[in-house]
């Protein structure tokens, strides 16, 4: 641990106001560990903190935002308190960030990613962050700390992949190939259901061939109805996955989805904005639109899995790495459509 118990953390004094200063190492409780961060992955919900549009509320402006609303991090036990058990110094782990209450109505129905009152374990871009020790799940020694800060985005989209219940030989788009798209094209391969990808940059659809999509096209110079229903004989995908929260994506999304299939919204919408969508042809149709949000703390653990099995690429989608020092700079690539995922090594 450095000297005097100082680390460098990312503090957050307003948008866009993003700094790396030195702060005190959080104090641990009995039932908590102190974690040497080695990777963490940029998300977009870390970049409209950082823009200030939303989300603000899981840490205030100023010294008390050190390490931000960071999530999708793994590291080393650097300490554990002293009723800690499972976990030592030592080991290599990765956190389920979702801390529910157990006890409100989504909790009981075993939703807890949609607990009323949940809490994250966050603050990530820092050289220690601290959890409790049941929250951490430790990584095998095959699975590289970048790999495993891939753990929680491979979650959420193991989550969607529940909602949606693709079957072998049945057809699944997915609107937009940034890199949870890429994950959810994956994920979905693994199902057996023949893979669809929609996505405007031209360098995206070849990665998405390169991770084992069937079928890719581009909306912005072809009719994605049109090419889809040359596909299925006029029938539509039997689901579809908007990876994007952009408006025409998920408009786009509505008129590709065939009778009886499923819509799941995966990407927010920030801002908010309307979408237009004909009630006909959901009511026609028997088109069931869903929500994707979070996940499950089952699928952290099935995501370690697919991570050691190797059957998830998250090798191809790393496009950078950049020390802490350098986080601007990180979360400036990060709202760069030329880049893909951007790992931050504190």
């Amino acid at each position: 641990m450095p000297e005097k118990g100082k680390m460098k953390a990312a503090l957050l004094y307003g948008p866009q106001n993003l700094r790396v200063d030195e702060v005190d190492i959080p104090p641990l409780s009995d039932s908590e560990a102190l974690v040497r961060v080695r990777s963490i992955g940029v998300c977009q919900s870390d970049i409209r903190s950082y823009l200030g549009i939303y989300r603000r509320q899981l840490f205030p402006w100023g010294e008390e935002s050190y390490g931000l609303s960071g999530h999708e991090w793994s590291g080393e036990v650097a300490e554990v308190g002293e009723s800690a058990r499972g976990i030592s110094p030592g080991d290599r782990v990765v956190p389920e960030i979702i801390l529910s209450c157990g006890v409100c109505r989504p909790c009981a129905r075993g939703m807890t990613n949609l607990c009323r009152n949940k809490k994250f374990i966050n603050r990530g871009y820092a050289q220690y962050a601290k959890a409790p020790t049941q929250q951490l799940i430790k990584i095998p020694p095959s699975v590289s700390y970048e790999q495993a800060a891939f753990a929680e985005p491979i979650a959420v989209c193991l989550h969607t992949n529940d909602l949606v219940t693709p079957k072998p030989g049945e057809i699944v788009l997915i609107v937009g190939a940034g890199p949870m798209g890429l994950i959810h094209a994956q994920v979905t391969k693994l199902s057996g259901a023949t893979v669809v990808v929609s996505e405007i940059l031209e360098e995206r659809l070849n990665m998405a061939k390169k991770l084992g999509a069937d079928y890719t096209f581009n909306p912005s110079s072809e009719n994605l109805r049109l090419r889809l229903n040359e596909l299925t004989e006029n029938n539509g995908a039997d689901a579809v996955i908007c990876a994007t929260g952009a408006p025409g994506a998920i408009e786009d999304g509505v008129t590709a989805v065939g009778s009886g299939g499923k819509l799941v919204l995966f990407g927010g919408t920030y801002p908010p904005e309307k979408v237009l969508i004909d009630p006909n042809t959901i009511h026609y149709g028997e088109i069931c639109i869903i929500g994707s949000y979070d996940h499950l703390p089952i699928h952290m653990h099935r995501a370690i899995n697919l991570l050691n099995s190797r059957k998830i690429d998250v090798d191809s989608l790393i496009s950078h790495m950049l020390d802490l020092d350098r986080i601007e700079e990180a979360f400036q690539l990060a709202m760069n459509s030329a880049s893909l995922k951007v790992l931050v090594r504190p």
